[in-house]
């Protein structure tokens, strides 16, 4: 049997698995991405990658690595450009670098690429649309299929939707620059929230046991604002909202869905847009990321 391995590394989590042919994960991992904080990112990896392939017995039948980052990765999906939510990942030849140790291609991605890929799969929409997916888990991930691929910009720079300045917002954002949508639109933020206002509930059951609170509907309202802006931008036919925000218990849809209409325009791009919901578990981006490297390794 040949395998891939996936990897998924966000702002709170670093996920690895085992994709086989057929596409399915085994030998699923989770650690805290904390293991970034000390050291080199490089090394760190390597070991974790070989320390993983052995403890699974899968030396030797691993074919390629594909990692998904919540970073700025260049057009040419070589190096990493910039990672505000992690540290020692800037400007690094992630991939060059890591496959010079495992002896074996590394692909490299915004992790949001891999989520979305995956959720065009899964929903069976039209390999010719626009689609564009919004996921709002530690930060707010944004992905941009464009008539029918994954659009990078000129520099790997596009669809940092999180990053994007929101007016009256003075904070300054891990990214550097005052006042990004992400500061307001993203699970820190509610965390924040949660802090502030219930300090004695779950952040998991803040919908569910907070959800009618002004904040809370506040926090919501406000998520629609980047999403419906880049709507009126960019007229999709689909749109896609997951990440693990939209997946906590009682979680208002039908208040984000509805906001994100009142500011989208009319008639059009409103009346033809199609807003799906998609649930992911902690093994989506792990199988988007291995998926991707069988597909690479075919085209070679």
């Amino acid at each position: 049997m040949r395998y891939t391995i996936g990897i998924d590394i966000g702002g709170t989590n670093f996920r690895i698995g085992t994709i086989s042919p057929s596409g399915t994960v085994e030998n699923f991992k989770k650690f805290s991405s904390r293991i970034f904080d000390n050291g080199n990112v490089i090394e760190i990896l390597s070991k974790e990658i070989k320390t993983y392939m052995q403890n699974c017995g899968i030396d030797g039948s691993v074919e390629a690595v594909a990692i998904g980052l919540p970073s700025i990765v260049s057009k040419d999906k070589k190096t990493v450009i910039s990672t505000p939510n992690l540290k020692g990942f800037d400007n690094l030849p992630l991939g060059e670098a890591l496959s010079a140790r495992l002896n074996m291609p590394v692909f490299v991605d915004r992790d949001v690429n891999f989520l979305l890929q995956n959720d065009i799969e899964r929903l069976h929409l039209p390999k010719s649309s626009t689609v564009l997916g919004f996921y709002i888990g530690t930060g707010l991930g944004n992905a941009l299929y464009l008539d029918g691929k994954l659009y990078s910009g000129s520099n790997g720079a596009a669809g940092e939707l999180g990053h994007i300045p929101l007016w009256g917002v003075e904070e300054t954002c891990t990214c550097g620059n005052k006042g990004c949508s992400e500061l307001r639109c993203s699970g820190r933020y509610l965390e924040r929230l949660a802090a502030e206002y219930f300090p004695e509930a779950e952040i998991h059951s803040i919908f569910k046991e907070h959800g009618e609170h002004p904040e809370i509907v506040k926090y919501v309202k406000g998520l629609a604002i980047p999403i419906a802006t880049e709507i009126n931008i960019l007229d999709p036919e689909y749109i896609i909202l997951a990440g693990g925000v939209c997946e906590m218990p009682d979680f208002p849809k039908a208040l984000l869905k509805k906001e994100i209409l009142f500011y989208v325009r009319k008639p059009y791009p409103e009346k033809n847009l199609q807003i799906l919901f998609t649930e992911h578990n902690q093994q989506s981006g792990v199988y988007g990321s291995g998926s991707f490297a069988f597909k690479q390794l075919q085209q070679q």
